[in-house]
């Protein structure tokens, strides 16, 4: 349960997460090569859940959840070696319940610039964007925000845009559009978010409207 992930072009790792008897702190491996999964042996310092995470092309970086409490740490797999650290830069407050993609200004996929985290609740909901630098490992708040607070949400990201998307609280239906060229949030219209609109049905698929 809540569990988060991360890749590169070799791999998917799969992060903390819940079970009946408690939270977890084991990352699976998924080969994209044969779609074989193990246990490389290498997890996250404590065990958690309801964490995200972002990636480039050298580390996956799995950030805040619970334990029980919201935590602000920031754990680093290293994809070359498949070690896990905490490099130390960790989010200003506890941050559970978050959404994240990696993009960054018109960098292709492999390359990107950043790592975004989005709302959760810190303890409250929030509507906070944290930006992970990946060149730096440093955390900043950037200008933009999303437009309503949330949590219990997800993100995706194309080479252009990042899109948070979320039915919580109140089954909201709204996506934020986050513009990686400028850093701005716009909201997409309803006419793209339809299929979220109705509580019986479960969204498996997002329509993201080539600009």
């Amino acid at each position: 349960d809540t569990l988060s992930a991360t890749s590169n072009t070799s791999y998917g790792y799969f992060g903390g997460g819940s079970i009946p008897t408690g939270r977890l702190c084991t990352i699976s491996r998924l080969d994209f090569t044969n779609e074989t999964t193990s246990d490389p042996g290498k997890n996250l310092p404590s065990a958690r859940n309801s964490l995200s995470a972002v990636s480039n092309i050298s580390y996956g970086y799995f950030g805040g959840g619970y334990i029980p409490g919201a935590i602000s740490t920031i754990t680093r797999l290293d994809f070359s070696t498949e070690n896990v650290s905490d490099p130390g830069k960790n989010f200003p407050g506890g941050r559970g319940s978050l959404a994240a993609f990696s993009g960054g200004q018109s960098i292709y996929r492999g390359s990107k610039t950043y790592g975004y985290f989005g709302g959760g609740y810190a303890p409250t909901l929030t509507c906070v964007i944290n930006r992970l630098d990946f060149t730096s490992e440093t955390i900043t708040t950037p200008t933009p925000q999303l437009t309503t607070t949330r949590a219990f949400f997800a993100g995706v990201s194309n080479n252009y845009y990042g899109y948070f998307a979320s039915r919580f609280p109140a089954n909201e239906s709204r996506i934020d559009r986050l513009d990686f060229s400028n850093e701005s949030i716009s909201v997409r219209s309803e006419e793209h978010t339809s299929e979220l609109q109705s509580p019986d049905h479960i969204v498996c698929r997002l329509l993201l409207e080539k600009k």
